[in-house]
């Protein structure tokens, strides 16, 4: 089993890496409103969206959140963009990657939306940006009433129940009851959902016990 690493590891000095999370005590649009801005002379842009995890709810865990990837030229990204992530516990909102038209609603690029309950976040589908790259949108993990196995589509978790209940998430980390979940970068990436009374990593549901929060979401942009 890998080792947890900390997640600064993933940075280098052959790219240009930004990470922006979800913070904050509510979905907040305005508390969690970043801005990218291309860096200048870059080719490529990759492009990682993950939204939040849902809550627990007492019957039964929250579902995590979609991951939606996008990677392209460099000319086909906006100067600027709108970055829009999930706040802890956020309900179901979805993180976004949107540009600034000057209208004052901007224009939605890249959607992964989130859970609300135990059913994960669904996949999006492609829209015009998404054709000028290559996409993907990838449902998340619906949570567990009780055990909770590795996902096999994504590299999320939902949360799982109590009463001993374990949860599994890819690559074999095994997370106890009660416990909260985590997510990390390197040297794999993968998250995990809380078990019992605990909250879920970054954009991993909740355990079962209501109140229990699903993790926040997500957005790194890689360009080179």
């Amino acid at each position: 089993m890998f080792v947890r690493q900390n997640q600064q590891q993933f940075r280098n000095s052959n790219a240009d890496v930004q990470i922006f999370y979800g913070d904050g005590s509510a979905p907040s649009a305005t508390n969690n409103n970043r801005t990218w801005n291309k860096p200048p002379g870059v080719s490529h842009v990759y492009i990682m969206c993950i939204g939040g995890g849902g809550p627990g709810n007492g019957a039964n865990s929250g579902g995590s959140g979609a991951v939606t990837v996008w990677y392209g030229a460099a000319q086909n990204v906006p100067d600027s963009l709108l970055v829009r992530m999930t706040a802890p516990g956020g309900g179901g909102a979805a993180t976004v990657i949107a540009y600034r038209n000057g209208s004052g609603n901007p224009t939605n690029l890249i959607v992964a939306n989130g859970s609300s309950s135990n059913l994960a976040g669904g996949a999006t589908a492609a829209n015009a940006f998404a054709a000028s790259g290559f996409y993907q949108s990838i449902a998340g993990q619906d949570g567990a009433s009780g055990f909770q196995s590795a996902s096999t589509t994504t590299f999320l978790s939902g949360g799982s129940g109590g009463g001993g209940s374990t949860l599994t998430t890819n690559y074999g980390y095994v997370i106890p009851s009660p416990s909260g979940g985590f997510f990390m970068l390197q040297p794999i990436i993968v998250g995990a959902g809380g078990n019992d009374s605990g909250d879920g990593g970054i954009g991993c549901g909740g355990g079962v016990t209501a109140g229990t929060k699903g993790g926040p979401g997500m957005v790194l942009i890689a360009s080179w």
